[in-house]
């Protein structure tokens, strides 16, 4: 237990990975959640354990209810967790003049409460550490045909800045808010997506994954930073 560990949150894959494979360059122990990409999340372990440093894949279905306390007090019986990355998200179209909530509650569950109660069991139960949310830099806008999707990450934004007040000073909560990314277009674009649309931005530029892995060690190094929102868009959000 005497090695730092980062937990990271949909990481089997996309920007999860990257950042979790950043981590471990950064000499991270890295427990790997995923939810139903249990091989993509096992290829990514190996690829972590070739560099060096451990991880531990957890597979948990944040759309059902679930014990936190419990999940976070587990692996603190083998892991000093100092790095909660809380990346995990679901996607999915929806409209407000739709019928019931149902929708609402899983992108709730997913993209909000899976966030909201690990950073409470890592306050909890640890005396510090830092906290960085990947929301979107989408939520500076109201145009959408992802209505749950985008309430819940605004939530989440506004999250990151009230628990950044409320836990300090044993916590940093920054966050990430990537638009555009070459590496990680939307699922249901085609490949020419992301170079399409970044002519639309302000640097007309879409970010990297390596930009946003940037942007994670300069949050995790300057320690007299906190509730910062560091978007990743092209300027887009403006």
């Amino acid at each position: 237990m005497t090695q730092p560990t980062a937990l990271v949150t949909g990481g089997a894959d996309r920007i999860g990975k990257a950042i979790a494979l950043h981590l471990a360059g950064l000499g991270y122990h890295i427990i790997l959640h995923y939810n139903y990409s249990r091989d993509k999340a096992e290829a990514t372990s190996r690829e972590i354990r070739a560099m060096g440093v451990g991880c531990e894949l957890v597979g948990i279905d944040f759309s059902k209810e679930q014990d936190f306390n419990a999940i976070f007090g587990d692996l603190l019986t083998r892991h000093r967790i100092e790095v909660l990355v809380n990346n995990a998200s679901d996607y999915l179209p929806s409209h407000i003049n739709e019928d019931g909530i149902g929708s609402l509650h899983h992108h709730m569950r997913v993209n909000f409460e899976a966030a909201y109660l690990l950073t409470k069991a890592f306050a909890k139960l640890m005396p510090k550490g830092n906290i960085i949310n990947i929301i979107d830099a989408k939520t500076e806008k109201n145009n959408t045909h992802y209505f749950d999707y985008l309430l819940t990450k605004k939530l989440l934004r506004d999250f990151t800045l009230l628990s950044a007040y409320q836990l300090a000073p044993r916590f940093r909560v920054n966050a990430i808010s990537p638009g555009l990314v070459e590496e990680a277009p939307p699922v249901a674009k085609g490949a020419g997506y992301v170079a399409m649309a970044a002519k639309l931005v302000p640097l007309q530029a879409a970010g990297t994954v390596g930009q946003i892995q940037k942007a994670v060690e300069f949050l995790l190094a300057m320690e007299s930073v906190t509730g910062q929102i560091i978007f990743i868009d092209g300027g887009n959000h403006l």
